[in-house]
């Protein structure tokens, strides 16, 4: 089983300093890349503070420049949003760029702020991403031939430069259903599921539905990665775990009030005042993810590589965690996995 640092280039201050959330950024990747994570990984969202990152290729080709040996991964490209023949091409430069360290994942997006403000429909997201992930996937592999769908199009050229890795880097997609598991399968992506602060069963269910497709499919198990994704953090005394929670807290407000339109940004800041009927206690959220103290987390490794998952992305730094806090969970975390 593989471990991944999700990075998300977030702050939860009044006030946004740009140039702090940049370089942790690159600090933390640095940190991954020394104490033996397999990949980093970088959000994209929009307008907000909830993470600052519009384009996680854009980072990903200056992090490249950073780093060594870790292999850099997008989570995710909101496809819906971009002009997919741009986003093949940004693919295949970052490649370059990084030696042939780069993971992609896509998505369709959950909050239809972002989808507003760049003026699409967000009941078209769906069919968006499906054709724009067939599109990109047609230019690194039918080159100079047509393409045609409802939302996406070329009339036969070659995207250059050639991607590094061949006939282009991994692809991922985030998948929360039976539908968007199989939309995965049928192409050929690995698939990531955000356990979020649903509890320990949604880990279960998730692989349970991924064997299932791929047996239906006839596509042998150990074929395509099925990765977790999950909040990280070590909590050693009482004041840590209010913090963790606070944070648990902090992320789901944003999270709900952003996905149902009930949002009040400023200045970039998201209202998390008042709470939410649906925040979590810290033992539920906890169950689900690798926040806790040492015993848990061992505990969830164990679990989590006897059923099988392949990868895990750990998201670190979100909330009221601090570097201090954040590179020693991310430390002991993967020690604790060897």
């Amino acid at each position: 089983m593989k471990l991944h640092a999700f990075l998300l280039g977030q702050t939860c201050t009044p006030t946004i300093d740009t140039r702090e959330i940049y370089r942790n950024l690159v600090e933390d990747t640095q940190a991954a890349e020394k104490w033996g994570y397999d990949c980093a990984w970088f959000a994209e969202h929009h307008f907000s503070n909830y993470v600052l990152v519009p384009n996680s290729l854009t980072l990903i080709a200056a992090l490249s420049r950073e780093t060594d040996r870790i292999r850099l991964g997008t989570a995710i490209v909101l496809l819906p949003l971009r002009n997919p023949t741009f986003v093949a091409e940004e693919i295949a430069m970052v490649d370059q760029l990084s030696d042939g360290r780069l993971n992609v994942g896509f998505g369709r997006g959950y909050q239809p702020y972002e989808f507003d403000r760049l003026g699409i429909d967000f009941e078209q997201a769906g069919s968006r991403l499906t054709d724009g992930l067939d599109l990109v996937t047609h230019l690194f592999t039918k080159r100079d031939q047509p393409f045609t769908s409802a939302h996406a199009s070329a009339n036969g050229f070659t995207v250059t430069p050639a991607c590094r890795q061949t006939p282009h880097p991994p692809f991922w997609l985030a998948c929360g259903s039976r539908q968007s598991m199989g939309m995965a399968l049928d192409r050929g992506c690995n698939v990531i599921i955000n356990v979020g602060h649903h509890g320990p069963k949604v880990a279960d269910q998730m692989l349970q539905i991924f064997e299932e497709e791929c047996a239906v499919r006839g596509i042998e198990r150990n074929k395509i990665r099925f990765g977790l994704q999950m909040h990280a953090g070590l909590v050693e005394n009482d004041e840590q775990q209010q913090v963790a929670l606070r944070s648990a807290a902090y992320l789901h407000r944003m999270q709900v009030r952003l996905r149902e339109r009930r949002e009040r940004i400023v200045e970039g800041v998201v209202d998390t005042s008042g709470s939410e009927k649906t925040e979590p206690t810290y033992d539920e959220w906890s169950s689900g993810c690798m926040v806790g103290n040492q015993r848990h987390i061992e505990k969830q490794l164990s679990r989590f590589r006897t059923m099988g998952v392949d990868d895990l992305l750990l998201t670190y730094r979100f909330g009221e965690f601090t570097t201090e806090s954040t590179r020693r969970s991310m430390k002991f975390i993967v020690e604790c996995s060897k």
